[in-house]
């Protein structure tokens, strides 16, 4: 069974899509979906049918910083815009979707890793997506939950989880190294979290290692770079036809 794993990474998880494109252009079919952050919007999209050009031409007239309104009561920003874009975008609920979908998020009391496989779609795409700091947890099912890319950020153990044999996996982790130091305490915090998700992928790698790892060029992009949503899908396609080209004996 071949299974689709999405990272997280704010604006660089627009490359899932030109992944998602060449994939398909080439006859892949994955039966199971795993997502974190902006990889479980995209991959929730994806389990509920939406064509890699459907979601790209959303994409293109979504405000994506629009739907992030300023909330110091909340966190940074409010959840209500996000949520009802998800609610109008994807399916009330899990059982809804055409493919197995598991979204990770972090309980915040447990400190655990959490998979979300069912019950209200839109609550939880947007616990994974909780960015901690930016947005407020979100309370589901008695839980209080925040972003999955703090513990798992590349769930290919997520995708393992719905039965995956063979997973590939799309890693938009932001990089090691960027251009000049951050700016201001929020810009410091952001780096800190990338930071701290880039070794922990490193380390789950090599506990879950996937059978096809798809690094997109995203050199210089930030997770807030929409504006730049050309150049990151063509980067997600690239990558993706370098993976499939590398492939012994095809797909």
């Amino acid at each position: 069974m071949r299974g689709l794993a999405l990272s997280g990474g704010g604006a660089r998880g627009l490359a899932h899509l030109g992944a998602l494109e060449v994939f398909l252009e080439a006859g892949l079919d994955f039966q199971v979906v795993a997502g974190t952050s902006m990889g479980a919007i995209v991959g929730a999209l994806f389990a509920a049918g939406k064509t890699p050009e459907e979601m790209l031409a959303l994409a293109r007239r979504t405000p994506w910083l629009g739907l992030l309104g300023f909330s110091p009561r909340e966190g940074i920003f409010s959840r209500r815009k996000l949520l009802d874009f998800l609610a109008e975008h994807l399916p009330k609920s899990f059982d809804g979707l055409k493919k197995p979908l598991a979204v990770t998020a972090v309980d915040v009391v447990s400190g655990r890793l959490v998979f979300l496989t069912q019950g209200d779609l839109p609550s939880a795409i947007l616990a994974s997506a909780a960015y901690p700091g930016l947005l407020a947890p979100v309370e589901r099912e008695g839980r209080l939950l925040f972003d999955g890319g703090v513990l798992d950020n590349l769930p290919v153990d997520a995708a393992r989880f719905l039965g995956a044999t063979e997973v590939w996996a799309v890693d938009v982790t932001p990089e090691r190294e960027v251009a000049g130091a951050p700016r201001g305490l929020l810009a410091l915090a952001r780096r800190a979290v990338d930071l701290m998700q880039l070794h922990l992928t490193s380390l789950r790698l090599t506990l879950y290692a996937p059978e096809v790892y798809v690094r997109p060029p995203l050199a210089g992009v930030g997770i807030e770079d929409f504006r730049r949503l050309e150049e990151i899908v063509e980067a997600g396609r690239k990558a993706a036809r370098q993976a499939i080209g590398g492939r012994v004996g095809g797909v």
